[in-house]
């Protein structure tokens, strides 16, 4: 239990976990029009562990599915549990570590991922345990004020103020994941034993083109055509 305690304590402290920060981070100008942008920020859930409990609540665990469900769907970086270190439930918010660590890998959430941290309790009675990690929220183009100019009185020829005003908008209400309007996502591993087939069927003279089904035929329909 010492030995644990100074492992997951010297991984991260509190102050690098949940400080509650926000970092502005605005998507490429483009051609002058108003852009969607993304902000990061940090979640943070915690709940206290009582001592006297036997594992994980019901509502405990409701709450660690929660976690990772939001992980999973805009979550970036490790995700991070951090005990509160000299609290007077301490050894009972470290023994939960373990069981939600396996609750997370339950749900999907790499092991990889999970990181481990303590924050100063000292004098408290009951410290919750915390989890934290990086989202982004979008924000929409504070130019797009919804006013609009006079364009019969435009005489240079220029676009309008709120031109792409209202896709910009849409676009932050709708972007699934908004750390996509900061940077495109990392491509998927590629499939190796797909690419050892193309190259054994290439080495042996093969054709190494997908084969077509009877079902299949690249006629074009002539429906409505009035032929």
């Amino acid at each position: 239990m010492v030995a644990y305690k100074k492992t997951i304590g010297a991984l991260i402290g509190l102050a690098g976990l949940v400080t509650l920060g926000a970092c502005a981070t605005t998507a490429p100008t483009g051609l002058g029009t108003p852009q969607a942008s993304a902000v990061a920020e940090t979640y943070r859930a915690g709940f206290a562990v009582d001592p006297r409990d036997n594992g994980l609540t019901w509502a405990q665990q409701g709450m660690l599915a929660a976690v990772a469900a939001e992980y999973k769907a805009r979550g970036h970086g490790p995700l991070v549990i951090s005990y509160p270190q000299g609290a007077g439930n301490e050894d009972a918010a470290i023994g939960a570590i373990a069981e939600a660590r396996s609750f997370f890998y339950e749900q999907g959430i790499d092991w990889r991922v999970i990181a481990g941290g303590a924050y100063d309790a000292r004098g408290r009675q009951n410290g919750e345990l915390i989890f934290s990690f990086t989202r982004y929220a979008a924000e929409a183009p504070a130019e797009c004020d919804g006013s609009w100019d006079q364009m019969a009185l435009e005489f240079d020829n220029q676009h309008h103020t709120n031109f792409g005003c209202a896709m910009a908008v849409n676009l932050a209400a709708m972007v699934a994941d908004p750390r996509d309007l900061v940077a495109p996502r990392d491509m998927d591993a590629s499939d190796t034993g797909r690419r050892q087939t193309v190259i054994d069927g290439y080495r042996e003279g093969q054709s190494t083109a997908s084969e077509r089904s009877d079902y299949e035929s690249g006629a074009v329909s002539r429906v409505g055509s009035g032929n």
